[in-house]
């Protein structure tokens, strides 16, 4: 009878040692999500009633556009009245072939993201299209933009990729966020609407 009970006692502290000790889903750690490598930035304006009329802004940076000495290229001028559809390009060169963050890591997280605009000197207006991709809290990520340049105006356009703002507005369509941390920020110099 002692025997049976020290063997039941035994089970029962082994069991109970078990539960305490045993693995469970709070013991996994969570996995950290290594920001992208980003080393080629490309802006291409088009002007949507003449498709010869583009304008290219270009920003490379080997060791990374948010960490890297970035070299910035402006090839092209807007004209005057008209109206010009942008598409981005966001490419990790680093790798062989390059890896498109921006489809394969940027719009699939499009709640995480937000390309926020701004101009200085510049007479342009911005509208986030309506096929843009849904952003944090109901806006538009801004991947997708129509741009119509004013009258005859030069200065610089800057380009900023926050990563998790704590709120973001869209009202004013060039954006506007609190929060988060910036993937990168991105400045071209001597644009012009002629």
């Amino acid at each position: 009878m002692k025997t049976t009970k020290f063997f039941i006692s035994a089970l029962f502290c082994l069991a109970l040692v078990t539960s305490f000790t045993s693995c469970s889903d709070d013991d996994d750690p969570t996995p950290v999500l290594e920001e992208e490598l980003i080393t080629n930035l490309t802006l291409t304006f088009t002007n949507t009633a003449n498709a010869s009329d583009v304008v290219v802004m270009t920003s490379l940076a080997p060791d990374g556009l948010e960490d890297g000495t970035t070299t910035e290229l402006v090839t092209g001028s807007f004209s005057a009245g008209a109206t010009y559809e942008l598409r981005l390009g966001l490419l990790n060169a680093s790798e062989d072939p390059a890896d498109d963050v921006l489809n394969d890591d940027i719009i699939p997280e499009a709640d995480e993201h937000f390309f926020a605009y701004a101009v200085n000197g510049l007479n342009f207006t911005l509208t986030r299209d309506a096929s843009d991709v849904d952003g944090p809290d109901g806006s538009k990520l801004g991947v997708f933009t129509t741009w119509d340049a004013g009258a005859a105006s030069s200065g610089n356009l800057q380009i900023r990729l926050i990563h998790e703002p704590s709120s973001v507005d869209d009202s004013n369509e060039f954006g506007s966020t609190t929060g988060g941390s910036e993937d990168f920020n991105i400045t071209f110099n001597n644009v012009a609407i002629n």
